[in-house]
């Protein structure tokens, strides 16, 4: 699963996902080598239709701007 020599690509990972383990984004993360991960602190499957502002930001920017968003990126519940 290494992505290596492709654009960044991030990864949104739910501390509260009930069915996809924060581990699993970490690792897929990892296994990328170009992964950038975005953490959610929220509860629930699927962080970007949440009705987080942050979550929706950064993916909007890197979809539609191509920003890719910093190393560490959190977004509160």
């Amino acid at each position: 699963m290494d992505a290596t020599g492709s654009a960044p690509i991030v990864v949104v990972g739910g501390k509260g996902d009930p069915a996809t383990p924060f581990r699993w984004a970490t690792s897929l993360t990892e296994k990328l080598r170009t992964g950038v991960l975005v953490t959610y602190e929220g509860e629930g499957h699927g962080a970007y239709l949440t009705g987080d502002n942050c979550v929706m930001k950064t993916v909007d920017a890197y979809v539609i701007d191509g920003k890719v968003p910093a190393a560490g990126t959190t977004c509160g519940a």
